[in-house]
């Protein structure tokens, strides 16, 4: 009975964390569009799939005891997070870090909304994930039973998003996650890269499948323009 209500709470608090930040304060480099750079900590909100009734801001601060600043989406050129992080090699739990930027986008069609976005192919044709806070759609990894060990949320689809959305200049973002209420995977490719034969033909005879979003992304790049 113990366990359960601590498994609760963990929940509980995990999932009132997720409602406000991606990150926690990660250090970061922030690129505005006045040509000023911000180097210290950020963290960007993480937003509701349904209805948002904040809008998305960066905060920044440039170390853990400075005051908070906040950035609209519309000021920012983009955002560069260093991130640490473990990882298990040969049964050791080794330091290492990753590099991750994050550009504006709009979020509605009449591009009167904003918000950010994890840019995970850059070029004429961008790939670009979202964190967002669903209902369901994630899995949930049970704590290890080792001490201090929680559960842990898996929501992503590629990488941790579970919103991955295809960019062209002057457009709306494409959302493009694998799985789709109303069409396959294969029939959205095919409408959607419709100036490519090419590439349509390679969706078409399944050389490229659902999990090969991101190098159908870099052969539009490379071949179809």
């Amino acid at each position: 009975m113990i366990k359960k209500s601590i498994f609760i709470l963990c929940c509980f608090i995990w999932c009132s964390n997720i409602a406000f930040a991606q990150y926690g304060w990660t250090e970061a480099v922030v690129y505005l569009k006045n040509d000023k750079t911000l180097i210290g900590l950020a963290t960007i909100p993480m937003m509701s799939d349904a209805i948002n009734l904040k809008k998305e801001q960066l905060k920044f601060r440039t170390d853990k005891k400075s005051k908070k600043s906040k950035y609209k989406p519309e000021e920012i050129d983009s955002i560069v997070f260093t991130i640490t992080y473990k990882e298990r090699v040969n049964k050791e739990r080794i330091k290492k870090t990753r590099v991750e930027t994050f550009i504006p986008i709009y979020l509605n069609k009449k591009q009167t909304k904003m918000g950010f976005a994890e840019l995970m192919i850059d070029g004429p044709l961008k790939l670009v994930g979202r964190t967002v806070a669903v209902q369901s759609g994630g899995s949930w990894t049970p704590a290890t039973g080792a001490p201090n060990s929680v559960p842990v949320y898996n929501p992503g689809y590629m990488g941790s998003h579970n919103q991955v959305l295809i960019l062209k200049e002057g457009e709306t973002p494409k959302m493009f996650n694998q799985v789709s209420l109303t069409k396959s995977f294969r029939k959205r490719a095919m409408e959607y890269f419709s100036d490519c034969p090419l590439l349509q033909n390679k969706i078409d005879t399944k050389a490229y499948k659902k999990e090969d979003l991101q190098e159908i992304v870099k052969f539009y790049n490379s071949s179809c323009l």
